[in-house]
């Protein structure tokens, strides 16, 4: 009874929860999984610590995490490196469909230091922290929403034992009091 009870629960909390909680987000067009922003700007700051030029550590990264990253940072880095303005360099990877956003941000990052020869480690460090301070918002948010959703299951199990175990016996022995 326990198994079937046990088999119900988790047949409901899979289709409750089926549509917000998804791997297909994560991963890429071929199956494989694209890295986080703050890991890219992370191996990028590495990289640059240790002496690399922006287009070393551009190509350097993607061959690093490889997939749709080695296409894009690689290409940027071989324009960047055969003396192309920053923003021709650039422009295709900010449109891309996958990781435009993050080429929008990795560039931000970088293009001052590219054009005045600032070093650009305070700043994507400071993206890092502010990317942090989303995602755990954002892992705040759906733990309220996932604790809301579970009150349901757990109240609708719980109520009727409670009738059981509790309340109908209680009305019995006072009903049976009483005659």
């Amino acid at each position: 009874m326990k198994a079937l009870g046990s088999a119900i629960l988790i047949g409901f909390a899979n289709a409750l929860f089926r549509r917000s909680v998804g791997l297909r987000s994560r991963l890429g067009p071929h199956g494989r999984a694209n890295a986080p922003l703050t890991l890219v700007l992370e191996m990028m700051a590495v990289s640059l610590r240790q002496g690399a030029s922006i287009p070393q550590a551009l190509a350097g990264v993607g061959r690093t995490l490889g997939g749709t990253y080695a296409e894009v940072l690689i290409r940027v880095a071989r324009l960047l490196g055969d003396g192309n303005d920053w923003y021709l360099a650039w422009s295709q990877a900010k449109r891309h469909p996958l990781l435009g956003k993050s080429m929008a941000v990795l560039s931000g990052c970088l293009e001052s230091s590219w054009r005045h020869g600032t070093s650009p480690l305070n700043r994507m460090e400071t993206t890092v922290e502010q990317l942090e301070r989303q995602a755990r918002s954002g892992l705040d948010q759906e733990t309220a929403r996932l604790s809301i959703r579970m009150l349901v299951p757990t109240g609708l199990c719980i109520l009727p034992a409670f009738v059981l175990i509790g309340v109908i016996p209680c009305i019995a022995a006072f009903a049976g009091g009483m005659f």
